[in-house]
């Protein structure tokens, strides 16, 4: 796995190295040092790949969340991890889809369970296999963003693509249902990844995608628990 540790505190940078390579093991990790936001975006501008991103949110010159937004722009799917003493801005972090947050200092078994989550995002991303015309479609579920009904047909969006099956709502539910459990149907006609919402309201849901779908009246008090527990239990 290679990770960039993203810190202006170097001393901070080695410690954090240092525990990620105990736990993780120095022959399976290699870390990157970044002294600030604007190193890290240069790197993705080079094209340097990465599998996930450990980013401390108080730094000098770009802090860690302008930092974030720019890395989505050259990778939606890169896992974020901030650090911060902050965790007030947990909800903040939502907006570029963090993977987890961290407390500064660093607790030990909760950098150990993050390693773990990660290698199971990065390893074992599950995925959901659709049959169109006889041709089986494998996409990862988490690239799903929602699943839209229409007539007799059901419209998968993912982020790369989208796939119209004819098919009941009920049964495209229950099929995603079987490769994950953060999707939540916000509407009779909608059932969306809450891992891909931007932002809810009363009574419409924006997605990551700039989509902008309803929400029904009777379920917006539920969606917004639903988001808040998803936050709570993933960290995001």
């Amino acid at each position: 796995m290679r990770i960039a540790v993203v810190d202006d505190e170097s001393v901070f940078r080695r410690q954090i190295t240092e525990e990620i390579a105990s736990l993780y093991g120095r022959e399976d990790v290699s870390c990157f040092h970044y002294s600030d936001g604007e190193e890290i975006i240069r790197s993705f501008e080079n094209g340097f790949e990465l599998d996930a991103v450990f980013l401390d949110i108080e730094m000098r010159s770009i802090d860690g969340m302008a930092a974030a937004r720019r890395i989505r722009e050259f990778n939606k799917d890169i896992p974020i991890v901030f650090m911060t003493s902050h965790t007030e801005m947990a909800m903040d972090g939502y907006e570029v889809q963090a993977f987890r947050f961290l407390g500064k200092p660093v607790e030990r078994e909760k950098l150990r369970q993050t390693l773990q989550d990660l290698e199971k995002k990065l390893k074992i991303d599950e995925k959901i296999v659709l049959v169109k015309d006889g041709e089986q479609i494998v996409n990862s579920v988490s690239a799903l963003i929602y699943v839209e009904a229409s007539n007799n047909s059901c419209r998968f969006v993912f982020t790369r693509q989208q796939i119209e099956l004819r098919m009941k709502f009920k049964e495209a539910c229950a099929l995603v249902d079987k490769c994950s459990q953060n999707f939540y149907k916000c509407h009779r006609s909608y059932y969306i990844n809450l891992g891909h919402v931007k932002k809810m309201a009363a009574t419409e849901v924006t997605m990551d995608n700039g989509q902008v779908l309803p929400v029904a009246r009777s379920a917006s008090a539920e969606a917004k628990q639903k988001l808040f527990e998803y936050v709570r239990r993933t960290g995001r």
